[in-house]
């Protein structure tokens, strides 16, 4: 089959409820873990931020009321008595759980106290956030810089976070007293405020979740049972209009045959009339084709689909039908039906609509799907187009193609504008 375009496909099958209602817990699961993600990252942020304040105030209390209230100008100076001194007390009160590191600069840089005694004496040039600290009194904190010379003692495994703020001696001197902190320590309180947080927060969406399950499949399930609805309903529309189908084609052949039972001594005088009434019969049989399918099963789907080809004759469209359904090969009373009404409409659309000189209908049979090509040369249509246009002549086989799915088959046309038109029907037997 040629490529002509977009296909045309016909509507999805029938709603499962389990894969409805597992779609809902995979949604569900999704934006659990995506809450999950946000709750654990706000939570952490808000536990981090609660740690350096901490570390904020525990670094104001150590240097304003221990160090300060032993900080002479002895220190200052770097007197080795009032260092040892000092160093005692920190040791002491000072340094203790995540705090580390304490160190006391001059406003020259020069590191007069530190608990690594290696950097007493040393001098360095200090930031505009430690000035604007020692000049305003403010308390600042931050990531410590392990690569800076300050630090050339400190593990660089460890990530530190440094707390300076000024503090004054006992004869009114202002220093710097910079106080450090395990980093992980503050990391280590942003967890303990997600894990607080978390069993209530988590624990009410999969209680949400597991409430909306059964809603879900509730929801689902009047779905299904409105779809099987409206399938019923259509099949009920077609049996109606295959019974008043069927009334119409009776009457018409019962008037027919009254019509062509004419007595001998009458015909030569009606010859004209007899001749006319023939046209008129085979014009009949070929609208008792169109209006009812022939027996299936008797005559079979070849018989029945050349009765279809053989109306385009007058028209002088060239046909041609390829049967490869295998002879053994049993064909189920619905499939076959299915299979001639879906000729039945391509074909009227090739006759009323294509302006086609030439059609093919292929039967086939593998995998266990029986097939239907109709291929017409005729101007052919705009898919994406045809389904907002009334009238385009392709109603017929858009109403079939939910009996196509009801059947677990698929309806497919591909068309362009000039460049003929494929219909495909395959379907399970």
């Amino acid at each position: 089959m040629r490529s002509r375009g977009s296909p045309t496909t016909a509507e999805p099958g029938p709603i499962s409820v389990r894969s409805l209602v597992l779609q809902f817990a995979a949604a569900g699961a999704v934006a659990l873990f995506v809450l999950a993600g946000i709750t654990a990252y706000v939570s952490r942020r808000v536990g981090t931020r609660e740690a350096v304040e901490d570390a904020r105030r525990i670094a104001w209390v150590s240097g304003q009321t221990v160090v300060a209230s032993s900080l002479s100008d002895d220190v200052v100076d770097m007197d080795p008595d009032a260092l040892r001194a000092l160093d005692s007390i920190v040791r002491e009160h000072v340094l203790a759980g995540n705090l580390v590191r304490v160190k006391i600069w001059r406003a020259d840089g020069t590191i007069i106290y530190s608990d690594e005694s290696r950097l007493v004496g040393d001098r360095f040039e200090l930031g505009k956030e430690e000035l604007d600290a020692l000049e305003k009194g403010l308390v600042e904190a931050k990531i410590s810089d392990l690569s800076e010379p300050e630090n050339r003692f400190e593990n660089r495994s460890d990530q530190l976070l440094e707390v300076y703020l000024p503090i004054e001696t006992q004869n009114g001197t202002r220093v710097l007293f910079e106080a450090y902190f395990l980093s992980n320590g503050v990391s280590d309180a942003g967890r303990r405020v997600w894990l607080n947080f978390a069993p209530f927060t988590l624990g009410a969406l999969v209680v949400l979740q597991l409430v909306q399950i059964p809603l879900a499949w509730s929801l689902a399930r009047r779905l299904r049972r409105g779809q099987q609805a409206r399938e019923q309903l259509l099949a009920h529309a077609i049996d109606s209009s295959n019974n008043e189908r069927r009334r119409i084609a009776a009457d018409l052949h019962d008037g027919a045959a009254r019509g062509s039972d004419m007595s001998p001594e009458h015909r030569e005088a009606v010859g004209d009339a007899s001749r006319r009434l023939l046209d008129t019969v085979r014009s009949l049989r070929s609208l008792l084709v169109e209006i009812y399918p022939p027996n299936l099963q008797a005559e079979g789907l070849e018989s029945a689909v050349g009765d279809l080809l053989a109306r385009l004759a007058p028209r002088r469209i060239e046909t041609r039908l390829d049967n490869d359904i295998p002879v053994d090969t049993a064909q189920p009373p619905e499939t076959a039906a299915l299979i001639y009404r879906v000729a039945q409409e391509a074909l009227r659309n090739v006759a009323t609509h294509a302006h086609a000189t030439r059609v093919h209908v292929r039967l086939g049979h593998s995998a266990g799907r029986f097939t239907l090509l109709v291929d017409d040369d005729g101007v052919g249509f705009d898919p994406e187009r045809a389904g907002t246009v009334s009238g385009d002549g392709h109603v017929g086989l858009r109403v079939m193609s939910d009996l196509v799915h009801e059947l677990g088959g698929t309806l497919s046309i591909e068309s362009a504008p000039g460049a003929g038109t494929a219909v495909l029907l395959e379907v399970p037997g």
